[in-house]
C-alpha cells in the first residue's frame, strides 16, 4: 500500500488499486471454504469461482499499480 501513494495515478485509480489488492486475500480463502460447506462434499461447489475472482483482482490491481509506478 505504500507504493500506491507514490504511484502517478488519479485518486480514483488509487482507490481502485487499494480495493482490488485488499479484496484478493479475502476472496481467495472465502472461495475455498465456501465451496465445500457440507462435510460430505467430495467436489468443489459453485463458489470456487471466488478464488479465480480473487486472483483476477490481485492481477488487475498489481498491473494498474505497476503501470502507475513506471
Amino acid at each position: 500500500m505504500l507504493y500506491v501513494d507514490q504511484a502517478d495515478l488519479s485518486d480514483g485509480l488509487r482507490q481502485l488499486v487499494r480495493v482490488l489488492v485488499t479484496a484478493a486475500p479475502i476472496l481467495m480463502p472465502l472461495g475455498f471454504f465456501l465451496s465445500v460447506v457440507r462435510p460430505g462434499d467430495t467436489r468443489p461447489g459453485k463458489l470456487i469461482w471466488l478464488t479465480a475472482l480473487g486472483g483476477a483482482c490481485l492481477a488487475a490491481g498489481t498491473l494498474v499499480l505497476g503501470i502507475g509506478l513506471v
